[in-house]
């Protein structure tokens, strides 16, 4: 089989193959920053309850980052708010590269927070890649773009909690900081607009209209509007702080995190293209129960277990919640929303994810402070049943 027909069969053509270069070099760096932020902020001298509300602050812009995006992709195109959500999280790195000061803490957390691209994806972006490959492969091209992330950070994690350990956080902040900078310049240069301009130039609603919009879900959607609801407050209190709590309350070494990590993205990397595939064929729904039994699964052996070597275990039935989740949940919005509303509606329905997440990173911090590790991690397991309620009595 040739190289052009393989490219064809993974949907990395045209801007796909764009998006696939510039996530590699992105996440040379980021791969090694998702281990490492939350211990950078614990030694600058911030407790639990302090990174708690760093956290929510991100999940405020986040939030905030989600609506304006949605709206202005709609309006004047998918490229310049991809742009711009990435020059964000470039001033996001560039802001810790500058001092360890609490002002730069938290212009670190309001610019990666508002790019909406820290764990999180940007709605321009969502809606370029769906728009950029046939529908009946969109499943597929959204999980090989996660392939190419997660096995990148496979490779970079450990790495990264090396690093830190050895030869401190500054060599990894620059990494990122080149990293985005290419990766900026490649897709201002080669990356094409998919929003039409007839689309463009339809109707406009004031900026205003529009936010009160988002106040109301979707027709038809209304369940999946539930669903991430109490997804984002259970995932938000449980995992937040994950990483933080980890050294806090067990001494794990950033090395160990960054082996948990390359173990969470191996999985999710090796498993995400045939599960992509597998989505276009079997349908969304097995998908995301099959993502749900993952996440109550490591849950529970997070919840229970106390070892390293559980951890790391648990940790690659994590990798494959997201790998059956992402790529499905992201194929299913796209054939319920026109093209033309596309944008606006992933960063509508991504925003009441956020918007639920607040609260909870703080009071995840006030629950270990109050309870321990677990308390945290029991009430995702609550909010879990409750998503899996809604999940499994849902119509395909």
């Amino acid at each position: 089989m040739t190289l052009s027909s393989w490219s064809r069969r993974l949907s990395l053509e045209g801007n796909m193959r764009v998006f696939a270069v510039q996530t590699l070099i992105s996440q040379l760096g980021f791969g090694m920053f998702y281990v490492i932020w939350q211990p950078y902020i614990l030694k600058t001298g911030v407790s639990v309850v302090g990174l708690g509300m760093i956290q929510s602050i991100i999940n405020i812009s986040t939030a905030a980052g989600l609506i304006v995006w949605g709206f202005l992709a709609d309006r004047i195109g998918r490229k310049p708010v991809t742009l711009a959500g990435y020059a964000c999280r470039f001033i996001a790195i560039l802001a810790l590269v500058v001092s360890q000061r609490i002002e730069f803490l938290l212009i670190f957390a309001f610019f990666v927070g508002f790019s909406s691209l820290f764990m999180q994806g940007n709605p321009g972006k969502s809606a370029l890649v769906s728009e950029s490959v046939d529908s009946t492969t969109r499943a597929t091209a959204f999980s090989v773009l996660m392939s190419i992330s997660m096995i990148t950070n496979t490779v970079t994690a450990s790495a990264g909690g090396w690093i830190a350990i050895n030869a401190g956080y500054s060599p990894i902040f620059y990494l990122c900081l080149v990293g985005e900078g290419l990766g900026l310049i490649l897709m201002k240069a080669r990356l094409r607009e998919t929003l039409k301009p007839p689309e463009v130039e339809q109707e406009k609603i004031g900026f205003l209209e529009e936010v009160k919009g988002f106040l109301v879900p979707e027709k038809g959607i209304g369940r999946l509007y539930a669903i991430l609801l109490v997804m984002g407050f259970g995932y938000g209190t449980g995992f937040s702080l994950f990483f933080g709590t980890l050294v806090d309350n067990y001494g794990f070494t950033e090395f160990q995190l960054g082996l948990m990590s390359t173990a969470f993205n191996l999985s999710w990397g090796l498993s995400s293209i045939p599960i992509g595939k597998l989505t276009d064929r079997v349908g969304k729904k097995p998908m995301l129960m099959a993502s749900w039994v993952m996440a109550m699964i490591s849950l529970l052996g997070f919840i229970i277990f106390r070892s390293f070597p559980a951890f790391l275990l648990f940790e690659i039935v994590s990798g494959l919640d997201p790998s059956f989740w992402v790529p499905a949940w992201m194929a299913l919005i796209s054939e319920k929303v026109p093209s033309e509303r596309l944008s606006a509606a992933l960063g509508k329905i991504d925003a009441a994810s956020r918007i639920a997440m607040i609260p909870a990173p703080w009071l995840g911090g006030l629950l270990y402070e109050a309870w321990g590790f677990g308390a945290p991690l029991a009430v995702h397991l609550g909010c879990l049943l409750i998503s899996g309620a809604l999940l499994f009595t849902m119509k395909e």
